[in-house]
């Protein structure tokens, strides 16, 4: 099965998986020079995907930036290393998890990838990053268009990475849409500090993408806060990893 692009803006992509792949999204932004692709999806097999739909879009030099640590978000990095992307980006202490935890997150994927649960290939490989982001943005020139990266603190995860591009923000989990947050490896206090200050930068970025559903506004950040404060909603069996 393809991936199907919904264009944001000019040059800036974001596509969605199918269920059995968590629902996950994968962003694109395209410059003059080279393309940044968020998120690489479950394994080989989602990853080659996801890569097919790239190349339908663009054959400049890729740079892929992973939003945390959870398999869904960064198990597809080494079809991207063999097209020959050879930066990875990542907040450094997501860098830290996916080393701690991404053997043990190999069994989260058996069934849709079996190579990747196995280990089995060069294409199951974990690529971990090679660049890391701190306390201090980065800036991607692409060429014709920059990409900032940047943490808002700790969230979903101890290393959730921002993607901002004109007008847009990748936001990974730390935004979910259509489905309840996942707290495994949450801070939920600082999980709602971050989404109080989402909520305050519409201006900035009118188009939010949650790393599950539909794009949305800053509104819905200052929603999924509330909920948050009212209580903790029920978990997904089986998704906690990558939700």
């Amino acid at each position: 099965m393809g991936q199907d692009w919904q264009e944001l803006r000019g040059g800036i992509l974001v596509t969605a998986a199918t269920a059995d792949r968590a629902l996950v999204n994968t962003g694109l932004v395209v410059g003059l020079r080279r393309a940044l692709v968020i998120d690489t999806g479950c394994g080989p097999r989602h990853g080659a995907e996801l890569l097919a739909a790239v190349r339908r879009v663009t054959p400049l030099p890729l740079v892929v930036a992973n939003t945390h640590a959870h398999w869904d978000h960064f198990f597809g990095n080494a079809v991207f290393k063999n097209d020959g992307a050879t930066q990875f980006w990542a907040h450094a202490a997501a860098a830290r998890g996916m080393a701690a935890t991404g053997e043990a997150q190999r069994q989260e994927v058996a069934g849709v990838e079996p190579e990747m649960a196995a280990g089995e290939g060069p294409l199951a490989e974990l690529v971990p990053p090679t660049c890391l982001v701190g306390a201090g943005p980065a800036v991607l020139d692409l060429g014709g268009v920059s990409a900032t990266l940047f943490t808002m603190g700790p969230a979903h995860t101890g290393g959730d990475l921002m993607v901002g591009v004109e007008g847009v923000l990748f936001a990974g989990d730390v935004l979910e849409e259509g489905a309840e947050p996942q707290f495994g490896d949450a801070d939920r206090a600082g999980w709602i500090r971050v989404l109080r200050t989402l909520s305050g930068m519409g201006a900035e970025y009118p188009q939010m993408v949650p790393g599950h559903g539909k794009p949305v506004t800053a509104a819905f950040a200052a929603h999924m806060a509330d909920s948050m404060e009212a209580g903790p909603g029920p978990a997904r069996p089986g998704l906690e990893w990558g939700q």
